[in-house]
């Protein structure tokens, strides 16, 4: 498949020049990675939106590999798995264009001799940050929503051109049996303990934010929907980095005044779901084969 084809199909069905987060990753990332991402990324991408094509190794794809983060052990897998089949030519789709130590450094950039290695492989990078967590049709939220099977679920909290959350009903029930449901779907083991905070009410209304769900405006948007339940990723950031720190700050009062169970699974696992489950189908619709790419571990 001609990879500009597959690009054009994708900036317009996520519209990601809509979404400009370059203010937002000139934050987060350290002026040693954003130079990084100057030298080795589109000209078109770091000028732009930090959304869309990235890296750009090659002009046909046959196969689209779905990842949330660009770690390593990630990056290994689909280097190998393109080894093996001779490496005609394929396409990251990625949440993030950056990896993420959500209990250490927070977002770090690809190395040097990681973009070489795809470079040499012919695998080229996509990133759909902003656009996929916003998206009305396939989202972040809206897919741990079905997944969880809520009903009657609605959008919440503003995202750019989107919304970033998705908030929607249970029949009663009891918050054990949610946890362990929550688990189950987004493939893990067990929830942490310093990620579960249980306020004695049987789980009913539910409100996702996934990934980071640390902002206090969107705890407190949850409680003015009357939500009883709070999903995400994290709702207490555990890393060494700034914004970690300054978030744990910011919510360190405002936790025990919220009459809401919180639920939180890993960055990573609360953002998998959209890739596993929703978007496979929306590649093989455009005509090509794609395959999600796990994390080895979730809380890395």
């Amino acid at each position: 498949m001609n990879q500009s084809d597959l690009v054009s199909k994708l900036d317009s069905f996520f519209q990601v020049e809509v979404f400009d987060e370059s203010a937002h990753w000139a934050e987060i990332l350290s002026p040693a990675d954003l130079a990084l991402y100057q030298r080795f990324a589109r000209p078109e991408f770091v000028a732009g939106p930090w959304n869309g094509l990235m890296l750009d190794c090659t002009a046909e794809i046959d196969r689209v590999y779905l990842v949330v983060f660009p770690g390593q052990a990630v990056l290994d897998t689909i280097l190998a798995l393109e080894v093996e089949r001779g490496a005609h030519g394929a396409l990251i789709f990625a949440h993030y264009p950056a990896d993420f130590e959500e209990g250490g450094r927070g977002f770090l950039s690809i190395s040097d001799a990681q973009v070489e290695d795809l470079r040499e492989h012919r695998i080229s990078y996509y990133c759909c940050h902003a656009p996929l967590d916003a998206h009305p049709e396939i989202s972040t939220g809206i897919a741990l929503a079905r997944a969880l099977k809520l009903r009657d679920w609605e959008p919440f909290a503003p995202h750019g051109a989107g919304y970033e959350g998705v908030h929607g009903r249970l029949g009663d029930t009891a918050f054990e049996q949610f946890a362990e449901r929550l688990a189950e779907v987004t493939d893990l083991p067990h929830l942490r303990y310093n990620q579960v905070r249980f306020n004695g009410q049987t789980v009913e209304h539910v409100a996702i934010i996934p990934g980071g769900g640390d902002e206090p405006e969107y705890l407190q948007a949850a409680r003015e929907l009357g939500c009883d339940t709070y999903v995400t990723g994290q709702w207490w950031p555990r890393g060494h980095y700034d914004y970690a720190a300054r978030q744990r700050e910011s919510l360190r009062d405002l936790i025990p005044t919220l009459p809401m169970n919180l639920l939180g699974t890993s960055h990573y696992a609360s953002e998998m779901v959209v890739l596993r489950d929703l978007l496979p189908a929306w590649f093989r619709s455009a005509g090509i084969e794609a395959r999600f790419i796990r994390q080895p571990n979730p809380w890395r």
